[in-house]
């Protein structure tokens, strides 16, 4: 007998393969890992459990795919029994896991089959019979009102960048790309309008993010996204000419301040949003601060265990300063929000 979910993915026009993934057609790649090294770690799943597989194979990884950690977000979630929750680009789904656990009804949405294969895994070797995989494109999706949470969790930057993407090689090498898809804040605002459209009436989503005026980027520490420096806070128009002089192509992994954040969720469709600061990071956070004065006035010394070279202490001490005393919220590194339809 099928389940809710399933009946309502067998309705949009997905076949489920014969691994138990819902298959749409639109497929596509992107990950860490080259394509290579995730037929390795697929042929490893074949002959471990998804934990031995992933430290045998990708052992830098473990921590960001199974770390609860990572989870901290939906936190803020206002999370009611049984309900149903779309995670966009769930990629090896440690948010889908997280919301599962919490005893939700999760449709884990990933255009990599590779990732979805090993959440698949783990699904089956873990008894999550509440995840639904759905591999598709994000930018694609139809759904209607069904669900009551969604998450975008270090998605919306990469929605303009289309085309199959290896991580690894995309910091490093130069590729000259021509781009036929709309402009980037385009493309974000009609994706966010599709998550809106996606949930009930006062349905939540949880969104990450690192802040375009993150102060590291100020004093070295390069664009996470395309790794040049200074490009995530520069105007526009001259990071698409640096991005195009060093890498051959268009600057479109655009990320937002707090105030130019919240002004796209308002135009997307939500109500309302609130909004947090998160050090040091989004991926592990370590303090999570309401954004506004009261909350900044709350911070304090925090443990990063990453945090190991004199260099990085100094960072650590140049943030201390500039919020412990200055106050200067909008230099926060990372932003985590909540909006409500």
């Amino acid at each position: 007998m099928l389940n809710k979910i399933e009946s309502i993915l067998f309705e949009c026009g997905y076949q489920k393969d014969n691994k138990g993934i819902f298959i749409s057609g639109n497929r596509g790649y992107w990950s860490n890992l080259t394509k290579e090294d995730n037929d390795k770690f697929t042929s490893a799943l074949e002959l471990y459990d998804p934990k031995s597989a992933v430290k045998k194979i990708i052992p830098q990884l473990e921590k960001m795919i199974f770390s609860e950690k990572r989870e901290a977000a939906l936190e803020f979630l206002n999370l009611k029994e049984n309900g149903v929750c779309i995670d966009y680009g769930c990629m090896w789904g440690v948010m889908s896991v997280g919301m599962a656990k919490r005893g939700q009804n999760v449709i884990a949405v990933d255009q990599t089959y590779d990732s979805l294969y090993f959440l698949n895994k783990r699904k089956i070797y873990e008894s999550f019979d509440n995840i639904n995989i759905v591999q598709d494109d994000i930018r694609k999706l139809k759904f209607k009102e069904i669900a009551d949470y969604a998450i975008v969790n270090g998605v919306l930057e990469w929605v303009p960048e289309v085309g199959d993407i290896e991580i690894s090689n995309y910091y490093k090498i130069r590729e000259i790309k021509k781009y036929n898809a709309g402009s980037p804040d385009t493309m974000q605002l009609k994706f966010l309008q599709r998550v809106c459209d996606s949930l009930k009436k006062n349905g939540e989503m949880v969104l990450a993010i690192e802040n375009r005026y993150d102060y590291q980027r100020f004093i070295g520490k390069k664009d996470p996204h395309v790794n040049l420096l200074f490009t995530s806070f520069l105007p526009r128009w001259l990071s698409n000419l640096i991005s195009k002089i060093f890498l051959g192509r268009s600057y479109r992994s655009y990320i937002y301040s707090f105030k130019e954040l919240r002004k796209i969720i308002n135009k997307a469709g939500f109500t309302s949003c609130e909004m947090y600061m998160s050090f040091p990071d989004y991926h592990f956070p370590s303090l999570i601060l309401p954004y506004g004065s009261s909350g900044i006035g709350e911070y304090k010394k925090y443990e990063n265990i990453l945090r190991t070279t004199k260099k990085q202490k100094f960072v650590y001490y140049i943030e201390y300063v500039i919020m412990k005393f200055f106050k200067m919220r909008f230099f926060s590194p990372a932003i985590i929000l909540v909006a409500k339809k």
